[in-house]
């Protein structure tokens, strides 16, 4: 009996397993063995840069799932002479040498789509949104980490035959990892704006405080009149 009732549980146990590893299920601080069991390799590397930030990599199907989401992909999928995979980058935080961000990027279309319609679904509205007709940066505060999502759209990549396709970078981290989100959190396109905010909110004037970006947009848009500024900060500005 125990043993028909052990091959009958078996497939479930299989079942669960399959996906055990999830991104998303993921809370900081991360101890470097969990990316062990999803294959990542954590072994420590020469830096030849003070401060340099240690990052491990991984892109098999086990460490590629968000949200239930495989996410893992290959531009062999477009063209069979080019290899480049979908990955993600865990950060080491320097003082306590565990996992406190990550960075996901997404080259295939599908998966970038997948990621973006899970977030419009399930983190909704935010403060920080921009938009474009080459790019959208949106980023979320949810509990004690930062979500910063990039999608580019119609990428022309003359490698792939002139496709276009859409891209994605999700970089989440632990918001006490100050030294991490200073120097790897994305800085490009319209996120540059953020980093500008989170150097306002630690002024005395605002720090410990409830200080939101719609907040600091309205100020600024008070205080800075030129028109040049209005360019640079409202101009693509999505007001929810």
């Amino acid at each position: 009996m125990k043993k028909l009732l052990f091959l009958a549980i078996f497939p479930l146990l299989l079942s669960c397993s399959k996906h055990q590893f999830d991104l998303e299920q993921l809370k900081f601080p991360i101890e470097k063995k969990v990316l062990n069991t999803a294959g990542v390799n954590t072994n420590e590397y020469p830096t030849f840069i003070e401060g340099e930030i240690l990052s491990f990599t991984g892109n098999n199907d086990t460490v590629m799932v968000y949200g239930g989401m495989q996410l893992s992909g290959n531009l062999r999928r477009y063209n069979k002479n080019v290899d480049a995979s979908n990955y993600v980058k865990f950060f080491e935080d320097p003082i306590h040498k565990d996992i406190r961000a990550y960075e996901i990027v997404l080259k295939t279309t599908e998966e970038t789509e997948q990621l973006e319609t899970y977030f419009d679904k399930n983190f909704g509205k935010t403060d920080f949104y921009y938009k474009d007709k080459e790019v959208s940066c949106r980023i979320w505060e949810k509990e004690k980490s930062l979500y910063y999502l990039g999608i580019h759209f119609d990428f022309n990549d003359p490698e792939l035959l002139n496709k276009s396709r859409k891209t994605a970078l999700l970089f989440v981290v632990d918001k006490s990892a100050k030294e991490i989100i200073s120097k790897e959190a994305p800085q490009g396109d319209y996120f540059q704006f953020y980093r500008h905010y989170l150097e306002i909110k630690e002024s005395p004037q605002h720090k410990n405080k409830k200080y939101t970006y719609r907040e600091y947009i309205e100020q600024s848009r008070r205080e800075n009149k030129s028109k040049e500024f209005d360019v640079i900060y409202f101009d693509n500005y999505i007001e929810n």
